[in-house]
């Protein structure tokens, strides 16, 4: 038997494939400049854009504060 083997379609390998593994950081570099951009939006939002979020104006900085890549549900174990 090989190290890469398929069962019901599925490839299995120890270590991601190059181009799977190239895209899952394109997606991260991506994300993050989401998550960078829409950080500093927050920051252009009036009182009123503010409170229709629920999001009072000291919050609304201590998020856009946050460095981009600090964000809730990182799935740093996906490679797909």
């Amino acid at each position: 038997m090989s190290s890469i083997e398929t069962i019901g379609g599925r490839r299995l390998s120890r270590v991601p494939a190059f181009g799977s593994l190239f895209a899952f950081l394109l997606r991260k570099v991506a994300g993050w400049r989401r998550t960078a951009q829409t950080r500093r939006q927050l920051l252009e939002l009036s009182d009123a854009a503010l409170e229709d979020l629920g999001l009072t104006a000291e919050a609304a900085r201590q998020e856009a504060e946050r460095p981009f890549w600090d964000t809730r549900g990182e799935t740093w174990r996906r490679f797909r």
